[in-house]
């Protein structure tokens, strides 16, 4: 057995142990807490609301092409028109489409009366635009005629649009 002074130091010292111990516990848990968990990889969507516009030619004669889109989720739609510098309206439609990734399949499709030159030309223009997101963000890709009524027939063609 130890003696009544070597208690007093024995309870200190064991004191001072548990002291050691609960900080050390204390300092575990608090760096534990602190640290980041790791981020799931990120599933966001590019957004490519907004007007998009670029130069077209149809039939000759140069044209703006702008689309107006909005995105829910990955479904993209809005109005497109074709317009001359004068502002001679040549082409009027919908798109549709559903981006995935930066990849863009679209449907445009042109109602009676879309093209006002043409009135009861219809049809379809498809295609799957590439989205680069930079500074000056673009849509690239081609254009194709899927269906028409236009006589004579409206061709495809390559778009380069840019996010205004």
């Amino acid at each position: 057995m130890r003696s009544g002074g070597d208690t007093g130091t024995f309870f200190a010292r064991g004191t001072d142990m548990r002291r050691a111990w609960l900080l050390v516990a204390a300092l575990t848990l608090v760096a534990g807490c602190s640290e980041k968990s790791p981020e799931a990889p990120s599933s966001s969507v590019p957004n490519v609301t907004g007007t998009w516009t670029g130069d077209l030619t149809i039939e000759g004669v140069t044209g703006r092409m702008t689309w107006t889109l909005t995105q829910s989720g990955t479904s993209v739609s809005g109005p497109v028109l074709v317009s001359l510098p004068s502002g001679t309206v040549l082409l009027n439609g919908t798109l549709t489409g559903t981006l995935t990734g930066t990849s863009l399949p679209y449907t445009i499709n042109i109602t009676a009366g879309g093209v006002p030159t043409r009135p009861s030309c219809t049809g379809q223009r498809t295609g799957t635009m590439t989205l680069t997101v930079a500074s000056s963000s673009t849509l690239q890709g081609p254009m194709a005629i899927t269906s028409n009524t236009c006589t004579p027939p409206l061709t495809g063609t390559s778009l380069s649009l840019v996010k205004q």
